[in-house]
């Protein structure tokens, strides 16, 4: 499946700029002060984590870091400074409740209208072959999206 791009700072600045919303004094905010505000937030929020920090992101959920020590499960040495095996840190990501609901709730509606995933985000082969055994789709759907494209 062909890699997506994320949004950049730019492409979120055009959408917010381009918003019904943005009606401050026939949109005197513009993409270019929205840019260096978005860019600036993310610098904080890069900043915070490195320093260990939780972030908040409202409406949408945490970005949790975490410090890893491996324990020499699964074969493994334990952390062992000369022999391998550092400490090492981790992003814990969490959506808050309404936009789990709302992710999951259109999902479900796309794959009554014969969407097989999201939008932007479709289902591997892999995952319309666990969906087609389950009977959760029909076992004739053809893949219209997903690894195909």
């Amino acid at each position: 499946m062909a890699r997506i791009r994320g949004l950049t700072a730019n492409q979120i600045a055009k959408r917010i700029y381009n918003r019904e919303d943005n009606v401050y004094d026939k949109k005197v905010i513009t993409k270019q002060l929205i840019t260096s505000i978005l860019l600036m937030y993310m610098d904080e929020c890069r900043k915070a984590l490195a320093e260990g920090e939780r972030i908040e992101i409202s409406k949408v959920g945490s970005i949790i870091p975490e410090v890893k020590v491996h324990e020499g499960n699964f074969n493994l040495p334990m952390c062992n400074k000369d022999g391998g095996n550092p400490p090492y840190t981790k992003l814990k990501i969490t959506r808050n409740h309404l936009l789990s609901e709302t992710m999951n709730r259109n999902l479900l509606k796309n794959i009554e209208s014969g969407i097989y995933g999201l939008d932007k985000l479709p289902f591997s082969r892999q995952q319309m072959d666990i969906l087609k055994k389950s009977g959760y789709i029909s076992a004739v759907t053809e893949i219209k999206n997903g690894d195909d494209e």
